[in-house]
């Protein structure tokens, strides 16, 4: 009996500490696309939606970053850009995305 529990809690710890580590894996990933995201959209005080997930065979999330176009012709506008993110390789996609809207990440 003191042998089937033994077990059972070992059991329960590593799957507690596999599920805490995975928790900070997707953190990390989170603020990884946040930061690059905001920064590949050029605009300033950016703000970043929530992250979308696709399948994990295509390698790829979206996010929605808003913020002011930098360009002083402009006037302070406010703008939306489309990123898309590859995990694989850190690199952003962005494309002007007029009319979407998404709940702001941070």
């Amino acid at each position: 009996m003191m042998r089937l529990s033994l077990l059972t809690l070992a059991i329960l710890m590593t799957a507690t500490v596999v599920h805490a580590s995975s928790d900070d894996a997707w953190a990390k990933l989170n603020l990884t696309v946040a930061e690059t995201c905001a920064a590949a959209s050029g605009l300033k005080h950016a703000h970043v939606s929530e992250i979308i997930q696709f399948d994990d065979t295509l390698g790829k999330v979206a996010t929605l970053v808003s913020g002011v176009f930098p360009q002083k012709a402009l006037k302070g506008a406010h703008g939306k850009m489309l990123c898309i993110f590859d995990k694989t390789s850190g690199k952003a996609w962005i494309d002007e995305a007029k009319g979407w809207s998404a709940p702001d990440l941070r």
